[in-house]
């Protein structure tokens, strides 16, 4: 009996190893959790609870726009739209730098001339926001830098920031080629990586940076299609520090260019698009278009400094942008007492505007001389002698920075008023109405701008509900007027 009661006990103990070991084989692996990075606009203190509550991890604080980045899992996304204290909530998108194709340009926008009058852009500093510059490179002076990429360097490894600088600052040095404004300090802002892009959140700390540290220009030869309500107060927090921004106006246009494709964040009403021209005057195929199109420049082959310290000709509306910036470098160091808004003005009003079609060309080709006697004193831009007359009619249209919205975000709502010509007109009254799903009627009203154009914000509040809103804009324009309505839906 009792050496049953043994061999009981080692079937026992068999049995209870054997069902251990089953448990170990069977048991499940862990589950990865997919996340995500987004930008978190916070309404109040309570944002960053409801953040927390949900697994998210704040990887980047901001100082100029209360917003963070974070890391959350992407299952969560949805939920933190209705959270406490949350304003908005958007993908941290990536920007590309724009193409390429450049030292015919610097001649083209008369630089060399306020060269010759003693000004080569001294005192003043521009950071390039770009994949970085090569700062070994004999033709360029880098004063300083900063990198969000994460890389720990400034310097360039891949090529388009160089180029960019090159336009702005090449060294007149007698080698290699001469940028717009040779005596400017360059600063090297690291916002793309190796392949050229990067996150709103690298761009928006890089501008930052620049704020932080006495920029006067900002270059951005980069942009993505996607709008950005964190990226656009960024850009806005750094016009209204006395920064000049000037952004890449985008590579998306067509032969006809009758598309409305500015890029973003030239698309910002506080930043200066720029378009791109080739060396016989004619828009570059490629150039984006648009009521926001601000100004042109030389784009096609454009010469300028590689980062394996040489030279070579890229295109793009990236190669255009420089040669603004070195231009605002050039004439704001012959007259420093300017403000970022007086030089941008000054640029607008002398740019040569040989084709009277804003849509395409903005306001002219930037022209570094007439700006320059314009700041100085030297002339003043004639008015026009031959004034358009009042439209007949007004053709209204209007377009918006999404095509659905969610509770709490931002809806822009941008007016373009044309006459039976189709051209742009500018100074028309525009009174907008939008009517919510709850029946309240939000009301805003103003003129367009030199490009025929007027945007209206609201941000959706939970008592304007959820649904379809009506949005109907009437324009007049002397006895000319004209309407248009558009919906669009809330969830």
């Amino acid at each position: 009996m009792r050496g049953f009661n043994k061999v009981k006990k080692v079937f026992a103990v068999m049995l209870a190893v054997l069902l251990s070991m089953t448990a170990i084989v069977y048991a499940a692996p862990p589950v990865e959790v997919e996340k995500v990075s987004v930008i978190i606009g916070l309404s109040n203190e309570n944002g960053r609870a409801s953040i927390a509550s949900i697994g998210g991890k704040i990887q980047r604080e901001f100082k100029f726009i209360n917003a963070v980045q974070v890391e959350l899992p992407k299952v969560a996304v949805e939920k933190m739209r209705d959270a406490r204290g949350i304003e908005f909530i958007e993908p941290d998108y990536e920007a590309q730098a724009y193409a390429q194709t450049v030292p015919w340009g610097i001649e083209h926008v008369n630089a060399p001339d306020v060269h010759s009058a003693g000004f080569k852009g001294s005192g003043i500093k521009v950071a390039v926001l770009d994949t970085g510059i090569l700062t070994s490179h004999a033709d360029l002076q880098v004063t300083g830098g900063y990198d969000t990429t994460g890389t720990g360097s400034y310097n360039d490894d891949n090529g388009h920031g160089t180029h960019v600088a090159g336009t702005i600052a090449a060294l007149d040095n007698t080698i290699g080629v001469l940028g717009a404004a040779p005596s400017a300090q360059l600063y090297a802002v690291k916002v793309l990586n190796s392949a050229g892009s990067g996150t709103y959140s690298n761009i928006i700390a890089g501008i930052e940076w620049a704020i932080n540290n006495d920029i006067d220009v900002i270059n951005m030869s980069l942009g993505g299609s996607s709008g950005s309500t964190a990226l656009e107060h960024s850009c806005n927090s750094a016009y209204n520090a006395g920064i000049l921004v000037v952004a890449a106006a985008g590579n998306e246009g067509t032969s006809a260019g009758t598309t409305e494709c500015i890029g973003y964040p030239a698309k910002y009403s506080s930043v200066m698009a720029v378009g791109s021209i080739t060396s016989s005057n004619v828009r570059s195929s490629f150039s984006s278009t648009g009521s926001t199109l601000e100004i042109m420049a030389p784009g096609s082959s454009i010469y300028s400094t590689t980062y394996n310290g040489s030279y070579g000709t890229m295109s793009g509306t990236s190669m255009a942008c420089p040669h603004v910036a070195g231009v605002a470098a050039l004439v704001w160091s012959a007259k420093p007492s300017l403000t970022n808004v007086q030089l941008r003005n000054a640029l607008n009003l002398t740019a040569n505007d040989m084709w009277n079609d804003s849509w395409r060309y903005g306001n002219g080709l930037v022209d570094a001389w007439a700006a320059y006697q314009y700041v100085t004193g030297g002339v003043i831009p004639d008015p026009d002698p031959d004034p358009d007359p009042e439209p007949a009619y007004l053709n209204v249209s209007i377009s918006t920075n999404y095509s659905y919205y969610f509770m709490y975000e931002t809806m822009r709502m941008t007016v373009t008023v044309r006459d039976e010509n189709n051209a742009l007109v500018p100074e028309a009254n525009v009174t907008l109405n939008l009517t919510t799903a709850s029946g309240n009627v939000r009301q805003g009203s103003g003129y367009t701008n030199s490009s025929g154009a007027i945007t209206f914000s609201y941000t959706i509040s939970y008592y304007d509900g959820r649904g379809y809103y009506t949005i109907n804009a009437t324009a007049t324009k002397g006895t000319a007027t004209g309407s248009a309505t558009k919906t669009v839906r809330v969830y």
